[in-house]
């Protein structure tokens, strides 16, 4: 099984799990979909073969890059690679065959060991350079140097796990090493294993004594099991009985062991030494404090979730609060006519339930517009006739008002588009601007043109009303920032300015207190002609 880790981009923190053996990476992929707007459609596709993973290019138009290199032709995916399309960083993780079975000997029956030398794991433990063994000291050193610089940045426990397992493995010689965890029940638990290919039996036998021993006393040890291990004798060959030399470390957090560390090799083929247990303890004391500073981050992560949860339902409760007081108020009013059969004040008080549970739709619609990232139903669109229809429907609230709402809408071709999507853009674009008017001087223009040059559509939504405040710029596409009190949700341009990021758009803002605020959408015609997404522009006119 192999997974990408999202780590960067709109998706960070997805995870999508290869479970055919062709899967494809893209903003309309199936296996790997992708919202970032910079990705294409079929941007790049992962394949195995003969059990290895392999990455390929689609032609996309940013290009797909493995470990910051722009890949050219099919490239070989290893565990813990990087690979970049547009502005998203993805992780490939991979087990590389099947997890080894690990079969702990609890009664001394399959092996015996006997623990040979240990030191303690603590943050003394890292290296004690001695005369006899200086160099040595000085290049773990390095070691532990270059380990802790790689898994400081990485916030997946799993993927930090692989890492130092690799890392262990580049700087010891093992046959077999395996990293366990303590789960919330107190038990071990297997979370990462790696077995050399000549390695035929995948079962790894270790004594339940010795690593009780390492996790009573906090302690690395090293163990070999010919010393009593009951079937050895002089004379017989220490390969055919599997002989093992091994270290086993605990993995220790600030507050307590979390697991431990075990690697073993053939006595045939190395022995363990004094200097590498102190490595090994001094990896597994690093690694435990990697993993708590992992736990921190998600902690905070999860409390900084809620408390966003908890600020967003206070805010829309507070809205939705008003409007049903006004709503409430209006069915009163159509209630106290029915009942005194007064059919003139009905009517009179119909037009406040209307318009509130219009207010109501609203918010939900830009509720769920918000809330989740979504991929553009692209289809050819007539902007034309989604701008005449977002016209129609607040026309009759512009003439109650006595509000002019002029268009002028040039000739242009079909843009591929998501109509749903920027219908709703420019209904909270054009309902924003009926609410910064005046009654009987307001005056509202709509206008479309098309940039054949840089195959662009320019969408303006242009009032007279009293501008924004120089102050507040900035803030506008805040969400649930209002400058309107109780009448606005806040949720309304954010909105319109997702679904402009949405098409790989953009929106220009220009205002002066006083005198008026002109919207501007920019939106590709084509897809290949995307502008950067996020880049939102604000101007104030002098």
């Amino acid at each position: 099984m192999a997974t990408l880790h999202v780590i960067q981009g709109p998706d960070k923190g997805m995870k999508f799990d290869l479970t055919s053996d062709e899967n494809t990476l893209g903003r309309q992929a199936s296996a790997v979909p992708l919202t970032d707007g910079t990705v294409s459609r079929q941007h790049a596709r992962l394949t195995r073969e003969n059990g290895k993973w392999v990455l390929s290019d689609l032609g996309s138009a940013n290009g797909t890059y493995l470990n910051g290199v722009r890949l050219g032709k099919p490239a070989e995916l290893n565990g813990g690679d990087q690979i970049r399309a547009g502005s998203t960083l993805l992780l490939f993780i991979s087990t590389n065959g099947p997890m080894p079975e690990v079969d702990v000997d609890e009664d001394g029956r399959l092996i015996d060991s006997a623990i040979v030398t240990t030191v303690p794991s603590n943050e003394d433990s890292v290296v004690i350079p001695t005369p006899e063994a200086g160099a040595e000291a000085i290049d773990s050193l390095r070691i532990l140097y270059d380990l802790i610089a790689e898994i400081s940045s990485i916030f997946n426990v799993e993927l930090l796990l692989r890492r130092t397992l690799n890392k262990i493995f580049e700087v010891l010689q093992a046959d077999r090493g395996y990293i366990m965890l303590i789960d919330e029940q107190g038990k071990l638990t297997l979370k990462a294993s790696r077995v050399n290919q000549n390695v035929r039996d995948r079962k790894i036998p270790i004594s339940r004594t010795m690593i009780n021993e390492v996790i009573r006393k906090q302690i690395g040890a090293i163990s070999a099991n010919a010393m009593l291990d009951k079937r050895f004798a002089p004379g017989q060959s220490v390969h055919n009985l599997g002989i093992r030399s091994a270290i086993c470390v605990p993995i220790k957090g600030r507050e307590g062991i979390l697991g431990v560390i075990h690697v073993d090799s053939s006595v045939s083929e190395h022995t363990y030494n004094t200097q590498q247990l102190r490595l090994l303890t001094a990896i597994g004391y690093h690694t435990g404090l990697a993993i708590d500073n992992v736990r921190l981050y998600e902690s905070a992560v999860q409390s900084e979730r809620l408390a966003a949860v908890g600020e967003t339902v206070a805010t829309l409760s507070h809205h939705i609060k008003n409007i049903l007081q006004a709503l409430g108020a209006g069915i009163d009013l159509v209630g106290m006519g029915l009942s005194e059969q007064n059919v003139e004040k009905s009517r009179q008080a119909w037009p406040i339930v209307q318009r509130n549970l219009a207010r109501i739709n609203e918010m939900i619609l830009n509720m769920l517009a918000f809330s989740k990232g979504r991929e553009p139903l692209l289809e050819n669109v007539n902007l034309n006739e989604v701008l005449s229809d977002c016209v129609e429907l607040i026309t009759p609230q512009a003439d109650e008002r006595g509000i002019a709402v002029l268009t002028d809408l040039a000739e242009m071709p079909s843009i591929s588009a998501d109509a749903a999507g920027l219908h709703q853009a420019v209904l909270n674009l054009l309902n924003n601007a009926l609410d910064a008017v005046a009654d009987r001087t307001g005056i509202l223009t709509v206008t479309s043109r098309y940039d054949a040059m840089n195959r662009n559509v320019l969408v303006q939504i242009i009032d007279n009303g009293r501008g924004i405040d120089p102050g507040e710029m900035d803030r506008i596409f805040t969400p649930f920032y209002s400058s309107k009190g109780h009448k606005g949700t806040g949720l309304g341009l954010t909105v319109a300015r997702k679904v402009c990021e949405e098409h790989r758009g953009r929106i220009q803002v220009q205002s002066k207190p006083g005198e008026g605020t002109t919207f501007t959408l920019i939106l590709p015609a084509m897809p290949d002609a995307a502008a950067e997404p996020g880049d939102t522009f604000v101007s104030r006119r002098k």
